[in-house]
């Protein structure tokens, strides 16, 4: 009886020791750190899409997503884009956006590890709601 509970005194201080805040993958982000422009190519099929945010001092954001070689094109022609542009804030660990075209908003739990910013929301599929995580590489 002494070695069982021994043993779970033991096995609860290491699982205490192990599971602590400093092994999260996110740190503290700033909106100083932010700040710049961020990008990400996708591959999806016969084309690619470059994604990319800029956010400025003065709290705007713009959002880029170009298109190439979709429609039988050769990968170096732009064969869409879509632009989408407004303000943002930082609320602790998320990002919202909000769109100057809509009335809605974007929210996100976000962090920047190295040159990279990292975002990680809730999506709505059509089957339910799913844990998302993008990656965009620091431009500047």
């Amino acid at each position: 009886m002494k070695k069982t509970f021994l043993a779970s005194i033991c096995t609860l201080f290491v699982l205490m020791v192990s599971c602590n805040d400093n092994d999260d993958d996110y740190g503290k982000s700033s909106v100083a750190d932010l700040l710049g422009q961020w990008s990400d190519t996708f591959d999806q099929g016969d084309g690619k899409r470059i994604s990319s945010y800029t956010f400025m001092e003065d709290s705007t954001y713009e959002f880029r997503s170009d298109s190439f070689g979709f429609n039988g094109k050769p990968l170096t022609e732009l064969t869409g884009f879509s632009e989408i542009s407004g303000v943002f804030e930082v609320e602790g660990d998320s990002l919202i956006l909000r769109a100057t075209q809509s009335e809605g908003f974007f929210k996100s739990k976000f962090w920047i590890k190295g040159d990279v910013l990292h975002l990680e929301y809730i999506s709505y599929p059509a089957d339910a709601p799913v844990l998302t995580q993008m990656e965009y590489d620091r431009v500047d």
